[in-house]
């Protein structure tokens, strides 16, 4: 999986990364091109896992109980469309700028 850095805005692979910090949702990972410090929106990550695990658990009641895929159809739609915007919306911010910015702006 190729990510791209918020600050310098090259690609790299996961692979890559040798700098992380954190745990769970709040990882940091520290760019190999220029060492900022990248990490994922907390809430974005919420609403996709909350988003993923109502729609699988609205899928199962649908299907084992009787007489309610009138109420959990609509909710696994909901959950797909939250999944799916989360996922889309979901990109690294720059957390912590590198200490010495003259190399990035020298390469452009």
């Amino acid at each position: 999986m190729a990510l791209q850095c918020a600050h310098c805005y090259k690609h790299f692979s996961i692979a890559k990364v040798t700098e992380s910090r954190g745990k769970g949702l709040s990882v940091e990972v520290q760019c190999p091109h220029c060492a900022a410090w990248l990490g994922h929106n907390k809430s974005l990550a919420v609403a996709k896992i909350a988003g993923f695990y109502g729609g699988v658990i609205a899928a199962a009641v649908g299907y084992f109980v009787d007489g309610t895929a009138t109420i959990t159809t609509p909710l696994v739609i909901l959950a797909v469309i939250i999944v799916g915007l989360s996922h889309i919306m979901d990109h690294l911010k720059m957390v912590e700028a590198p200490a010495d910015d003259s190399g990035v702006d020298s390469k452009l």
